[in-house]
């Protein structure tokens, strides 16, 4: 089940920045693709594949040294967590709460992050799919 999940989490995050900026600016990749799965809050698996990016001026490439490492983790951990407290088919759904709010929360931290750091780190996520059952893997551990 495929629905574009870039628009339900993170167009803000992305897609509204770059309309916000002079044509003067772009994002332009920064580090490799991301493989973030994490479970829902119902048991079954959210996978993204995210990619990071950062803001340049146009014609440029991304800057040597960029905290890349350390803003995916922080985005995957982000995503990881959140993604537990949000049922499964709130990610099949453009308008859901569940999603909206994780893709704010997100996006919180994102800019706390670009802010610590004097960048302008972005992602994107470039596919994604929710698991159609739930996931021995995401199953709450037995007491």
């Amino acid at each position: 089940m495929k629905q574009s999940l870039a628009l339900i989490l993170l167009a803000a995050a992305t897609t509204g920045a770059q309309a916000a900026e002079p044509p003067e600016r772009a994002y332009v990749r920064a580090g490799t693709d991301r493989l973030i799965r994490a479970c829902t809050q119902d048991g079954h698996t959210l996978s993204l594949l995210a990619r990071p990016g950062v803001e340049v001026a146009r014609g440029e490439a991304a800057p040597a040294g960029l905290p890349v490492d350390a803003f995916m983790q922080g985005i995957t951990e982000q995503v990881t967590q959140l993604t537990r407290t949000v049922p499964h088919a709130d990610f099949l759904r453009p308008d859901s709460a569940g999603a909206r709010a994780l893709s704010d929360a997100v996006e919180t931290w994102m800019d706390a992050f670009n802010r610590s750091h004097g960048t302008r780190l972005a992602w994107a996520i470039s596919d994604f799919g929710v698991s159609d059952a739930p996931q021995a893997a995401c199953r709450a551990p037995a007491d």
